[in-house]
């Protein structure tokens, strides 16, 4: 199967999910935009709880300056501190869902989860989608909730910033279906 740009920008509606995956950027713009995103669905009453995935990618933070500034984006945006949970040991997206999936397994605070929004940026949610559906337990019903803020659906292709992030989201794409993941 053959992966358009047009296909990477997935966006769901649904009235409410008990919890969001907030996936973390060494870009310090996108990594606001994500937290941004995410504290919005906490407010409008759409989650009660927000998983911060924060991680060293190659970029000039580290893993811990990640995850403070997203803490602190997203208590300066309105969550409460009980409201969150830090994940540890997340980086590039299948560590993320791997870290995501044995948290929600084994923390008793978080068995009655049974819906997860995912929020990251537009460009950036098929395959996310993609490999939370591959490596979260099954039975989650998984949301995407892209930012508006950034490379988007609308904006992708004026800019050579949104054509190569799109290019190279195609090839990652499709490198996991080679690999066994699927679209479904």
């Amino acid at each position: 199967m053959t992966i358009l740009p047009k296909d990477l920008f997935c966006s769901d509606e649904a009235p409410q999910a008990d919890a969001a995956i907030v996936c973390g950027s060494s870009d310090a713009e996108e990594l606001q935009q994500r937290t941004a995103a995410a504290v919005q669905l906490l407010l409008a009453g759409k989650t009660g709880l927000l998983l911060l995935c924060a991680g060293g990618r190659g970029g000039s933070q580290t893993e811990s300056d990640e995850a403070t500034q997203m803490l602190s984006l997203a208590e300066q945006a309105g969550a409460r501190s009980q409201q969150i949970i830090s994940v540890p040991g997340a980086g590039e997206i299948s560590e993320i869902a791997r870290e995501c999936g044995k948290l929600l397994k084994q923390d008793v605070r978080l068995s009655s989860i049974r819906s997860l929004w995912l929020v990251s940026s537009a460009w950036h949610m098929l395959r996310v989608r993609i490999v939370m559906k591959h490596r979260l337990p099954r039975q989650l019903k998984l949301f995407c909730h892209p930012t508006a803020a950034g490379i988007t659906a609308a904006n992708w292709m004026k800019q050579p910033r949104g054509r190569a992030l799109a290019e190279n989201e195609i090839r990652l794409i499709d490198k996991l279906l080679k690999n066994g993941y699927s679209l479904k």
